[in-house]
Protein backbone atom coordinates (compact mmCIF):
# COMPACT_ATOMS: atom_id res chain seq x y z
CA UNK A 1 0.00 0.00 0.00
CA UNK A 2 1.31 3.45 -0.94
CA UNK A 3 0.82 6.27 1.53
CA UNK A 4 0.71 9.87 0.39
CA UNK A 5 1.57 12.47 2.97
CA UNK A 6 0.30 16.04 3.20
CA UNK A 7 3.82 17.20 2.31
CA UNK A 8 3.61 15.25 -0.99
CA UNK A 9 0.34 16.96 -1.86
CA UNK A 10 1.65 20.43 -1.03
CA UNK A 11 4.73 19.92 -3.25
CA UNK A 12 2.54 19.29 -6.29
CA UNK A 13 2.80 22.11 -8.81
CA UNK A 14 0.92 22.90 -11.98
CA UNK A 15 2.97 23.64 -15.06
CA UNK A 16 2.13 25.50 -18.26
CA UNK A 17 1.90 22.09 -19.93
CA UNK A 18 -0.88 21.15 -17.49
CA UNK A 19 -2.83 24.27 -18.42
CA UNK A 20 -2.55 23.72 -22.17
CA UNK A 21 -3.07 19.95 -21.98
CA UNK A 22 -5.45 18.70 -24.67
CA UNK A 23 -7.95 17.49 -22.08
CA UNK A 24 -8.21 20.98 -20.61
CA UNK A 25 -8.74 22.88 -23.85
CA UNK A 26 -12.44 22.03 -23.74
CA UNK A 27 -14.24 21.94 -20.41
CA UNK A 28 -17.24 19.58 -20.21
CA UNK A 29 -20.64 21.28 -20.14
CA UNK A 30 -24.07 19.68 -19.69
CA UNK A 31 -22.69 16.16 -19.28
CA UNK A 32 -25.77 15.18 -17.29
CA UNK A 33 -27.98 15.77 -20.35
CA UNK A 34 -25.79 13.73 -22.67
CA UNK A 35 -25.23 16.71 -24.98
CA UNK A 36 -21.89 16.86 -26.77
CA UNK A 37 -21.64 20.62 -26.42
CA UNK A 38 -18.53 21.71 -24.52
CA UNK A 39 -17.10 25.10 -23.59
CA UNK A 40 -13.82 26.34 -25.02
CA UNK A 41 -11.38 28.19 -22.85
CA UNK A 42 -11.35 31.90 -23.60
CA UNK A 43 -7.81 31.72 -25.01
CA UNK A 44 -8.70 28.88 -27.41
CA UNK A 45 -11.87 30.67 -28.51
CA UNK A 46 -9.84 33.78 -29.40
CA UNK A 47 -7.10 31.73 -31.11
CA UNK A 48 -9.70 30.02 -33.32
CA UNK A 49 -11.36 33.37 -34.09
CA UNK A 50 -7.96 34.80 -35.02
CA UNK A 51 -7.27 32.00 -37.48
CA UNK A 52 -10.23 32.69 -39.78
CA UNK A 53 -7.39 34.15 -41.89
CA UNK A 54 -3.87 32.66 -41.84
CA UNK A 55 -1.62 34.09 -39.14
CA UNK A 56 1.74 33.34 -37.54
CA UNK A 57 2.23 33.10 -33.78
CA UNK A 58 3.07 36.72 -33.08
CA UNK A 59 0.12 37.83 -35.23
CA UNK A 60 -2.17 35.57 -33.19
CA UNK A 61 -0.86 37.07 -29.93
CA UNK A 62 -1.49 40.58 -31.26
CA UNK A 63 -4.95 39.73 -32.63
CA UNK A 64 -6.10 38.04 -29.41
CA UNK A 65 -4.99 41.08 -27.43
CA UNK A 66 -6.81 43.39 -29.84
CA UNK A 67 -10.02 41.32 -29.89
CA UNK A 68 -10.11 41.19 -26.08
CA UNK A 69 -9.16 44.87 -25.70
CA UNK A 70 -5.94 43.83 -23.98
CA UNK A 71 -7.67 41.65 -21.38
CA UNK A 72 -6.34 38.32 -22.74
CA UNK A 73 -2.57 38.20 -23.14
CA UNK A 74 -1.02 35.01 -24.50
CA UNK A 75 2.57 34.14 -23.64
CA UNK A 76 4.54 32.56 -26.47
CA UNK A 77 5.01 29.24 -24.65
CA UNK A 78 1.32 28.94 -23.86
CA UNK A 79 0.34 29.87 -27.41
CA UNK A 80 2.61 27.33 -29.09
CA UNK A 81 1.47 24.58 -26.72
CA UNK A 82 -2.14 25.40 -27.58
CA UNK A 83 -1.36 25.55 -31.32
CA UNK A 84 0.23 22.09 -31.22
CA UNK A 85 -2.81 20.71 -29.41
CA UNK A 86 -5.22 22.37 -31.85
CA UNK A 87 -3.29 20.90 -34.80
CA UNK A 88 -3.46 17.44 -33.17
CA UNK A 89 -7.23 17.83 -32.69
CA UNK A 90 -7.60 18.82 -36.37
CA UNK A 91 -9.11 22.22 -35.53
CA UNK A 92 -6.29 24.15 -37.22
CA UNK A 93 -3.65 23.38 -39.83
CA UNK A 94 -0.09 24.59 -40.18
CA UNK A 95 0.33 25.98 -43.67
CA UNK A 96 3.26 24.86 -45.83
CA UNK A 97 6.29 26.89 -44.84
CA UNK A 98 7.40 29.73 -47.05
CA UNK A 99 11.13 29.29 -47.80
CA UNK A 100 11.55 33.08 -47.68
CA UNK A 101 10.17 33.34 -44.14
CA UNK A 102 10.88 31.68 -40.80
CA UNK A 103 7.32 32.34 -39.65
CA UNK A 104 4.95 29.38 -39.51
CA UNK A 105 1.35 30.28 -40.33
CA UNK A 106 -1.79 28.54 -39.14
CA UNK A 107 -5.40 28.54 -40.35
CA UNK A 108 -8.66 27.15 -38.93
CA UNK A 109 -10.02 23.93 -40.49
CA UNK A 110 -13.65 23.07 -41.23
CA UNK A 111 -13.67 21.05 -37.99
CA UNK A 112 -12.36 24.07 -36.10
CA UNK A 113 -15.03 26.26 -37.70
CA UNK A 114 -17.71 23.82 -36.51
CA UNK A 115 -16.30 23.91 -32.96
CA UNK A 116 -16.15 27.72 -33.11
CA UNK A 117 -19.76 27.96 -34.38
CA UNK A 118 -20.91 25.63 -31.58
CA UNK A 119 -19.13 27.76 -28.99
CA UNK A 120 -20.54 30.97 -30.47
CA UNK A 121 -24.08 29.55 -30.20
CA UNK A 122 -23.42 28.49 -26.58
CA UNK A 123 -22.10 31.93 -25.65
CA UNK A 124 -24.99 33.66 -27.43
CA UNK A 125 -27.45 31.54 -25.46
CA UNK A 126 -25.72 32.59 -22.23
CA UNK A 127 -25.91 36.27 -23.16
CA UNK A 128 -29.52 36.05 -24.37
CA UNK A 129 -30.60 34.30 -21.16
CA UNK A 130 -28.71 36.80 -19.03
CA UNK A 131 -30.18 39.74 -20.93
CA UNK A 132 -33.72 38.40 -20.57
CA UNK A 133 -33.31 37.91 -16.85
CA UNK A 134 -31.52 41.21 -16.30
CA UNK A 135 -34.15 43.13 -18.30
CA UNK A 136 -36.94 41.37 -16.37
CA UNK A 137 -35.24 42.11 -13.04
CA UNK A 138 -34.91 45.82 -13.90
CA UNK A 139 -38.66 46.00 -14.56
CA UNK A 140 -39.50 44.83 -11.01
Amino acid sequence: MTTISAADIIRTTISVADITDADRIRKPVREETGMSQQALTEAVYYILLSLKTPLHGYGIIQNVSELSHGRVKLAAGTLYGALNTLVEKGWIDALPENPESRKKEYVITSGGKAVLAEEYARLKELVDNGKALMDHTEEL
